[in-house]
């Protein structure tokens, strides 16, 4: 695929929105993608009726990567303390 072709069928823009959560379903592997910005509220990640399940994690995983400051995620009312993902970079090998 060429560039033009990859940005057409892939990138996913107008994710991380002030106080959303806000969701794409693809087909390929049946992935959700999605973002979450609270600025001045708490969200709520809510189920969907495509997903057909009484929550949204009841037939699927969550992966969590924070790109903003301090924050919080309550699972079961247990609440985790996220701090902002700093990745190593690596360098390519010669």
């Amino acid at each position: 695929m060429t560039t033009e072709e990859l940005r057409n069928a892939f990138l996913t823009e107008r994710l991380m929105q002030p106080d959303e959560i806000r969701l794409v379903y693809t087909h390929y592997d049946r992935v959700i993608l999605g973002g979450a910005n609270p600025v001045n509220q708490k969200l709520t990640l809510g189920t969907h009726p495509e997903l057909r399940a009484d929550f949204f994690l009841q037939r699927r995983e969550i992966g969590i990567i924070n790109v903003g400051g301090k924050g919080r995620v309550y699972a079961d009312d247990v609440s985790h303390q996220l701090n902002k993902t700093r990745l190593p970079l690596c360098r390519e090998r010669r």
